[in-house]
């Protein structure tokens, strides 16, 4: 009896494939659950061949938290498009509760020790937070210096507070201390602009 052989699979894409299961896999059950293997499984793979892209299942969660990072920026960059001063400031916070609203496990998954850190840029803000730096830029007395680093840590600790209260289902998106938090903290970024 002769056994047939088993063809090689080619998958193309394997790691971005990888990255998408894990994204989905975090949206619909959190990222304690998931496994590397599991994800191979699912893209009809061995985990060798997912370990030839993935040295572990921390190292996969790290490329899905970059991938929630960067849908935060594309999302805040929408949000923000052709605006400026307190529009933008009020546009980009709105963007990033938006997003944990509507994606509160990839945002954990983001601003996790998988995301976050290693997201930072100079001023240890995440270059999802881009829109926002230059909204507190954009509204300070002079906007051609640096980014005062006060005004945008006050912005993004409340911009995040609120969120991660969504996020964590303690808020609604739609209660009145989210605007309330907000009006007073742009208030303290930029008084009477």
């Amino acid at each position: 009896m002769r056994i047939a052989k088993k063809e090689a699979y080619h998958h193309g894409d394997l790691r971005s494939t990888l990255v998408a299961l894990a994204l989905d896999h975090v949206r619909k059950h959190g990222a304690d659950s998931f496994s590397l293997r599991e994800a191979a499984r699912e893209a009809g793979v061995t985990s060798g061949a997912a370990y030839k892209h993935f040295a572990d299942r921390d190292e996969l969660l790290t490329a899905a938290a970059a991938e929630a990072l960067a849908l935060l920026a594309q999302r805040s960059q929408k949000a923000t498009a052709g605006l400026s001063g307190r529009k933008r400031l009020h546009a980009s916070a709105l963007s990033y509760i938006d997003f944990a609203a509507a994606e509160p496990r990839l945002f954990r998954l983001a601003f996790s020790r998988f995301g976050s850190d290693r997201a930072a840029d100079k001023d240890g803000v995440p270059g999802a937070f881009e829109q926002l730096r230059v909204a507190v830029a954009e509204l300070q007395a002079d906007p051609a210096k640096p980014v005062d680093p006060d005004a945008l840590a006050l912005a993004w600790a409340v911009v995040h507070g609120i969120a991660s209260l969504i996020s964590d289902g303690m808020w609604k998106k739609s209660d009145p201390r989210v605007d309330a938090a907000l009006r007073l903290s742009f208030k303290g970024i930029a008084p009477g602009k």
